[in-house]
Formats: structure tokens, C-alpha cells, sequence
């Protein structure tokens, strides 16, 4: 069924199909558990939204479908690919996606096909990995550019606004955390989960899994890491000495806690800052906003309980029986 829905999407007008992987580790570690969640949002929401249009961005490496004939238009420029004078190392599948989205070929996904991929199960690794792909993302960004008018508008809204969203979530981040009021950051942090538990619980309906509800946790990895990790994947990203995977290597490398440790110090100057402005004030807390100080702090705080005891008992417990298992090919949903 699966094969005969690949081949019915790589028609004349479609070069490549996209077919999701799933962990395979999963029940490792945290950032395992979390890295699964965020792959099924990834591809079985927005994959699927591009593949509606015909432009899924990025055929993802562990498993795709591409027509033979066609490929070998760029198969060499696409294995002798540079970027500032530099071999490109990482990326690999990314540019493969855009060297057929360049010839104004459509690319989709299907998931009816699944695979097993590894993931990184220590914060570490899972932090090499994740600027490893934001430098070939804004790499790609770059060059998938001067294709937008060959495909869908759908691609070019996409590209722009995930493209441009880092940057607007700092200066907005640092904005909120320098104005002088505790109610600005508190207010900060409640959107941000909120926004994270409405995409989370849209993908729980979607899924109709509860677990994908964990995906909310992914907005204090996605704040704390991977956005001071985009920045420097930016300012280094003709660097490609420590770009490999270390799949089957401890991954000693603490470069990347450098973007990390600056971007937590300005966000602890900012609350200094914040509490320094707000003693000076001679009623730093009105009782209005006083009460909704303290009716906030509690939700957020009532969120983390809630939600990390959940963890505890679902998670935890269900792994620890998984990983005394032997894993097969058996996919779940």
C-alpha cells in the first residue's frame, strides 16, 4: 500500500518523496523522549503542509524516494557542493531537497512509510547536532531563495517567517527582559507556553495521542538553547570542523555551551535589572497588578508541577519497561 502511494506521488511532475523517520531511541533520556515528539510535529504537521503545496524543504537523509533519471543532472554539483571556499560537510540532504526544488520539480511526503533513526540522548550531543543543522538550514536558506518563484507561495511565506523568527524572538526576549517590569517577563514566559500547549494539544487531536502534549516542553529547549544555538550557528557557519554527527564517538565538544552561557547571562541581567528598577520605585506593586503577579506566577508554576509529574508517572515509567525490551521494526503511530 505504501509503495504503491510512493509511486503514484513520484509522478512526472514530482522528483522525490519524503518519508518520516521515527526514534528509535526514544525512551533513552529526556531529550530523546522530547526529540520524538518534536519529529512527529515536524514532519506529520508541517512536512505535510509543504507536501500539500509541493515543496517540502528538506527530504530528510534516513529515508527518501528520488527518480533516478532526473538525478543525475546534479548529482555531481551536489556532491562537490561549497560554501565560502569551504567543502560542505553537513546539509547533505537539505541541499539534495534544493537542487530538485531548483529544476521547479515538486517534492512530498507521505506517512504510510516509516523508518528508524538514532538520536542524540545527552544534551550535549543534541546541542552539536542541533547547530549542525541550523548552519545548513540558513546555508540552505540562502540558496533555496533564488527558487521561490519557481514553486507555490506557500514556500516563500515559510521560508520567510521561520527564516526571520529567531531573530524576531530575541529582540523581543531582550526588549521585555530590559523594561523595568517583572510583569513584562512573567507575561513573557506564560505566552510562550501557552502558545506551546495549543500547538501541543493540536497535535495530541491530530495524533489522537496524548503525549504529543509534552511537546510544550520543547518551548524551554527551543528558548534556552536552540535559539542562542541558531546565532552561532550563524557567525560560524563556513566552520565545518566540528559538524560531524559523533554517532559513534562521546561528543567532547563544549564549544557550543559558549552561545548558551552568554545568552542566559543577558537574560540574568535583565531580571537584575528589572528588580533593580522596580525597588526603586515608591509602589513597585500596585495591589491590582500585585494580585496579577502572584495569580500568574502560580499558574505558571501550577503548569511545570502538573505537567513534569506526568512526565514522571507516564514516561518514565513506560520507558524503563521499553528499554527492557528488544527493539524491532514494529512502528507506533
Amino acid at each position: 500500500m505504501c509503495l504503491q502511494q510512493l509511486l503514484t506521488n513520484l509522478n512526472t511532475l514530482t522528483l522525490c518523496v519524503f518519508l518520516p523517520p521515527q526514534i528509535l531511541n526514544k525512551y533513552e533520556s529526556w531529550i530523546s523522549f522530547l526529540s520524538s515528539v518534536r519529529y512527529w510535529m515536524a514532519f506529520n504537521i508541517e512536512r505535510a503542509c509543504q507536501s500539500y503545496f509541493g515543496c517540502v524543504q528538506c527530504i530528510s537523509g534516513p529515508l527518501g524516494m528520488y527518480r533516478n533519471n532526473l538525478l543525475h543532472e546534479f548529482i555531481e554539483d551536489w556532491y562537490n557542493q561549497t560554501f565560502m571556499g569551504s567543502h560542505c560537510s553537513f546539509g547533505d540532504d537539505r541541499h539534495l531537497t534544493n537542487r530538485v526544488l531548483s529544476l521547479g520539480y515538486a517534492t512530498k511526503y507521505t506517512a504510510r512509510s516509516k523508518c528508524l533513526t538514532e538520536t542524540p540522548i545527552t544534551y550535549l550531543r543534541w546541542l552539536n547536532q542541533q547547530t549542525r543543522w541550523s548552519k545548513s538550514y540558513f546555508r540552505e536558506w540562502l540558496y533555496n531563495a533564488m527558487w521561490f518563484h519557481k514553486h507555490h507561495l506557500w514556500m516563500t511565506y515559510e521560508a520567510v517567517i521561520t527564516g526571520f523568527f529567531p531573530f524576531f524572538l530575541i529582540a523581543t526576549a531582550i526588549q521585555l527582559f530590559y523594561q523595568g517590569r517583572i510583569w513584562n517577563i512573567l507575561l513573557f514566559l506564560l505566552i510562550v507556553q501557552a502558545v506551546a500547549l495549543i500547538k501541543s494539544s493540536f497535535a495530541s487531536c491530530m495524533r489522537g495521542n496524548i503525549v504529543m502534549v509534552f511537546m510544550s516542553f520543547y518551548s524551554v529547549l527551543y528558548m534556552s538553547s536552540l535559539l542562542p544555538a541558531k546565532m552561532f550557528a550563524i557567525a560560524t557557519i563556513n566552520k565545518a570542523g566540528w559538524g560531524t554527527s559523533g554517532r559513534k564517538t562521546i561528543v567532547t565538544n563544549f564549544v557550543g555551551l559558549v552561545p548558551i552561557s552568554v545568552w542566559f547571562t543577558i537574560l540574568f541581567l535583565g531580571i537584575i535589572y528589572t528588580v533593580v528598577q522596580e525597588t526603586r520605585k515608591d509602589f513597585p506593586f500596585p495591589d491590582s497588578e500585585k494580585i496579577v503577579l502572584i495569580v500568574g506566577a502560580i499558574v505558571y508554576a501550577s503548569y511545570w508541577v502538573m505537567l513534569l509529574t506526568l512526565y514522571m508517572v507516564l514516561i518514565t515509567k513506560c520507558g524503563k519497561r521499553k528499554k527492557e525490551q528488544q527493539y524491532d521494526m514494529v512502528l507506533d503511530v
